[in-house]
């Protein structure tokens, strides 16, 4: 086991006398070679979990364990085996990526540092063509792959990402993908922070699902889909003004934005679905429509949908 989390609950003063509860007794374990996605909106909390696994904020109860040591007696031992590319963009300035990833290569493995390595990252990434031009002239999505590579080129044990996929064009998106798994099969594990849920489904092995600091719920993308929904989606582009009665009963709307509509229905109904769909297709009502399994969007959304509401006005977390 790389990282136990066990209990994990950090509180902040907040306005007026108000507590804002940021993680509220969670656990949750990742193994060696495991990619773990923590996976939720902005505010929800995630960003507080990374800080403390790090040791730069101490937890107000719980245990954090990584590497058979606690976080919270050895500090420096969390930040010593961990790799981290933060949320925000690395300032380049007239260093390149060579020289900025060397560095960081340098700084971490010392006379081990190979810049074969390194090579390899800019391959795998198709960055080559921008590898010797100043940051202050590259584009963003490069100087988040750059940051990318500082993080990995000596990795520690534990690779911390978050949202490494900002500015990113899609093409090397995908590269950035097999890379992360790349790393993985040495044994280093990976922290996948995001709120990108259609990448995170496909991307992690494991994930857990943060709402105002509560886990709403934890597993393979695999089990939480089957856990709480077995419904199929229909989704519809419309080729007229949508009103309620344009569905059948057997379809719940779910999603509604201009033309385009989201539905939910039982997978037995799938057939009678693709022959209701094809008819609307033929009399010209409908452009085009999908028809697939439950996605992580469509658990996440029906997830936290409500939450808000659901919660006491003086708590709130971040």
């Amino acid at each position: 086991m790389i990282l136990d989390v066990n209990g994990l609950t950090k509180i902040f003063p907040g306005p007026n006398r108000t507590q804002v509860v940021a993680n509220d007794r969670l656990t949750f374990q990742i193994g060696e070679g495991e990619i773990f996605g923590l996976l939720g909106h902005n505010g929800a909390g995630k960003t507080t979990i990374v800080n403390q696994i790090l040791g730069l904020l101490t937890p107000d109860d719980g245990e954090i364990t990584l590497m058979g040591k606690s976080v919270i007696t050895s500090p420096m031992h969390a930040r010593a085996i961990c790799s981290v590319q933060p949320q925000s963009q690395v300032s380049l300035g007239f260093l390149t990526p060579t020289q900025a990833v060397t560095l960081m290569g340098k700084m971490r493995a010392g006379s081990k540092f190979d810049p074969k390595r390194m090579n390899r990252l800019f391959d795998m990434l198709d960055m080559g063509e921008w590898a010797n031009k100043e940051g202050q002239k590259l584009s963003g999505g490069i100087r988040r792959l750059t940051a990318f590579c500082m993080a990995v080129i000596t990795p520690g044990k534990l690779v911390i990402l978050d949202e490494p996929t900002n500015d990113v064009d899609p093409v090397r998106r995908r590269y950035l993908w097999q890379a992360i798994r790349e790393i993985t099969r040495d044994g280093t594990s990976v922290i996948l922070v995001t709120h990108n849920v259609v990448e995170a489904e496909k991307a992690v092995d494991r994930i857990a699902i943060l709402d105002k600091g509560k886990f709403l719920a934890q597993g393979t993308p695999s089990e939480i889909k089957s856990a709480v929904s077995d419904r199929m989606r229909l989704e519809i582009r419309w080729n007229k003004e949508l009103a309620d009665s344009d569905m059948p009963d057997w379809a719940r709307i779910t999603y509604r934005n201009g033309n385009q509509m989201l539905c939910s229905l039982q997978p037995s109904l799938a057939p009678l679905a693709i022959r209701w769909a094809a008819e609307q297709v033929d009399q010209g009502f409908i452009l085009d429509y999908s028809l697939s399994p439950t996605t992580m969007e469509d658990v996440y959304i029906e997830l936290t949908v409500g939450k808000e509401k659901s919660n006491e006005p003086s708590v709130q977390s971040v």
